[in-house]
């Protein structure tokens, strides 16, 4: 039996063994490598809590030179909320 879309432009999968597979990836070189930062470069942050009440999220603004870099919102269930400030 013929393919619906045979003559439409649709060209049927070759068939190949699965021992044949490539991921997409694989094989391919990255061209920048990867940079890792060195934790001793990093500037010094300063961490000051800006609001603090029982029974309310605690908020902390995270600084480095004086500039806010991010604000932290400690949730009352444990989890955390992030900002990032860029300038």
């Amino acid at each position: 039996m013929e393919s619906y879309l045979k003559g439409r432009g649709y060209k049927e999968p070759i068939e190949s063994d699965s021992s044949s597979f490539q991921g997409f990836l694989e094989g391919q070189k990255s061209s920048t490598p990867v940079e890792k930062k060195d934790e001793s470069l990093e500037k010094p942050k300063d961490k000051k809590i800006i609001y603090q009440e029982e029974g309310c999220p605690k908020v902390e603004v995270v600084s480095e030179e004086g500039r806010p870099t991010s604000i932290i919102i400690h949730l009352p269930d444990g989890r955390l909320l992030e900002i990032d400030c860029h300038y």
